[in-house]
């Protein structure tokens, strides 16, 4: 797809927005990006992304949703590259008792994981609904900032659904299906179960338990699964949580340690986390966390992290945001120490910074070494819905990113 075909959307849209009165939102936006490696050659990336977010075509009922890219090498004359993350026709009945999408759409509780598709989902009056779909997968590596691109060879096929709770006061819970398929193989064939309850203890405060589970009946074994445990209790907060997985698809569990990029897939993992409001601003908290990660070697690396770090919210008052942590791993391959700051901060109303920052000692390794990673931006609005944007980045060994990148970015909503 070209970069005309982006603006030749968003003119039609605009368009007929304008003659017909139904709702548009969303936004287009162009960036500019260098980037270099050590002993690498400089690469200059131009990158545009169209998002129309539910466009009424008959408000209330009948809707429209696009996410796209188009970029371009400016070294390579040939080097183009246009992804469509979603598109898709929706209609959502008086309050949202019938559901139903059409074309291309994020597939249930899975970021990398489109379906080409439709999906289906109906709510009784009887305390449970119904969700059925089916369609061909596209798997995308996606951080929410770039969709980079396609990954893990799909089936053909993958349909399933879900029978869910609705409208139990504090309880949800589901039970599902899913199959994923060819005419040659199975991919993967699921069976999920999760229920979730919280226990009131007067305003805002409760306590609550919450568990789900994937069985992969073509392997037969456990697939993946967490249980979490909350406490809220006036100014404190806890929380517990044990999770096990055996999944190498880049399914959207949460990693703590870059190590898990280079595992089977093979990871169980107990985590505790307090944290306790002091102000209304300020926030500390301390976590622990015990992992065992499967390498691709066949042997497992059984480690340690603790955490301490603070939340500070100033935002009414000062328009300032921010996290300060300091953390702590042990096992039997490395150790290591690390602390990372993170800032947001509106300077006025239309002008904001933000800034990160991660630096990491690693000891007991192949080699004893010091990694680090600085990224900044900062954006301003140049007049209303139209925004300009800087940002920097430097990367030692922290990331797939290169190690030296910046740009320039405008954006504009309509």
């Amino acid at each position: 797809m070209k970069i005309s075909r982006f603006i030749l959307i968003a003119v039609m849209l605009c368009s007929a927005a304008a003659a017909y009165g139904f709702n548009v939102d969303g936004f287009i936006s162009t960036s500019y990006e260098i980037s270099k490696d050590k002993g690498e050659d400089t690469e200059r990336l131009w990158e545009n992304y169209l998002s129309i977010d539910n466009a009424k075509l008959y408000d209330p009922y009948f809707g429209f949703s696009f996410y796209g890219r188009f970029a371009k090498d400016s070294e390579e004359e040939s080097d183009s590259q246009s992804d469509i993350y979603s598109a898709y026709l929706d209609y959502t009945s008086f309050q949202n008792a019938v559901e139903v999408k059409a074309g291309r759409f994020s597939y249930i509780g899975n970021r990398f994981l489109t379906l080409d598709g439709a999906i289906a989902t109906v709510r009784t009056d009887y305390k449970f609904g119904v969700t059925a779909f089916g369609g061909k997968p596209q798997y995308f590596d996606a951080d929410g900032r770039h969709i980079n691109e396609k990954f893990r060879k799909t089936g053909d096929k993958l349909y399933g659904g879900r029978i869910f709770l609705n409208g139990v006061k504090d309880t949800t819970g589901y039970v599902s299906y899913s199959k994923e398929y060819d005419s040659e193989m199975t991919y993967q064939e699921f069976a999920g179960l999760g229920l979730g309850r919280v226990f009131s203890l007067g305003g805002k405060d409760g306590i609550g338990v919450d568990a789900n589970g994937e069985y992969d009946i073509e392997e037969s074994n456990f697939y993946r699964g967490t249980v979490r445990v909350f406490l809220n209790k006036g100014a404190l907060r806890v929380t517990g949580e044990a999770t096990k997985y055996n999944v190498n698809d880049g399914s959207n569990y949460q990693d703590i340690l870059i190590i898990s990029n280079f595992s089977t897939g093979k990871e169980e993992k107990l985590a505790l986390t307090v944290q306790y409001a002091v102000t209304e601003n300020v926030s500390p908290y301390v976590s622990v966390v015990n992992t065992k990660i499967e390498q691709s070697s066949g042997d497992v690396v059984d480690g340690q992290i603790y955490k301490l770090g603070a939340d500070f919210d100033w935002f009414k008052t000062k328009g300032v945001t921010a996290n300060v942590e300091g953390y702590y791993y042990d096992s039997v391959t490395s150790n290591a120490k690390g602390a990372s700051l993170a800032l947001d901060w509106n300077l006025t109303r239309d002008f904001k910074f933000g800034f990160e920052s991660e630096y990491l000692r690693l000891e007991n390794y192949a080699t004893e070494d010091n990694i680090y990673s600085v990224y900044a931006d900062a954006e301003y609005e140049i007049w209303k819905d139209l925004k300009l944007s800087v940002y920097a980045e430097k990367n030692q060994k922290t990331r797939y990113l290169p190690e030296n990148r910046y740009g320039v970015k405008a954006a504009y909503s309509f």
